[in-house]
């Protein structure tokens, strides 16, 4: 890279010349080309934008907004879709089934704070083959206090339906 070089970009980029300035005094294709900034700087009239510029202005803000346009109805239709689906997923879905009571859950394991001796012939263990019954397995497991004490009802939801019958009782007298 030359001098000459170095003073151009220099000038180009407007930063200070340095140690290339004394370079730039020299040279006259150099001096020539630092005082062009200044000439540039002290003329007064308008750049002329050429031909067709406003038409060239036109077509160019047309197609942004044909664009724009495109990408509007694209995002439209990909809302209505989204939407549609929604929709269709909501409308084909079977109600939730309610329920009056609820029962815990009988894979739920105990504590392990029982007071249970693991050397001792459990009759209700189900793994060891015994001579109890199947059903008596299932009622002892159905006989479960605690669980039966955690089962709630929705009562608005049963005293609802007997209604009509409360009304029909209150004219007869015990």
């Amino acid at each position: 890279m030359t001098t000459c070089d170095v003073v151009a970009e220099r000038v180009a980029l407007g930063e200070p010349l340095g140690d290339a300035a004394e370079h730039a005094e020299a040279c006259p294709k150099c001096r020539r080309l630092v005082a062009l900034p200044t000439e540039l700087g002290a003329t007064h009239r308008e750049a002329d934008v050429g031909l067709g510029f406003a038409a060239r202005m036109t077509a160019g803000a047309q197609h942004r907004f044909a664009v724009r346009r495109r990408r509007r109805i694209a995002a439209g239709m990909a809302l209505a879709v989204a939407a549609a689906t929604t929709l269709v997923f909501f409308a084909t879905r079977p109600p939730a089934q309610q329920q009056l009571a609820t029962t815990p859950d009988q894979t739920q394991e105990q504590p392990a704070t029982s007071t249970h001796d693991e050397n001792k012939n459990d009759p209700w263990n189900t793994d060891k083959a015994s001579d109890v019954d199947e059903d008596v397995r299932a009622l002892v497991r159905l006989a479960d206090t605690d669980g039966a004490s955690r089962t709630t009802a929705h009562w608005k939801k049963i005293e609802k339906p007997l209604d009509p019958y409360r009304a029909l009782l209150q004219g007869v007298e015990p």
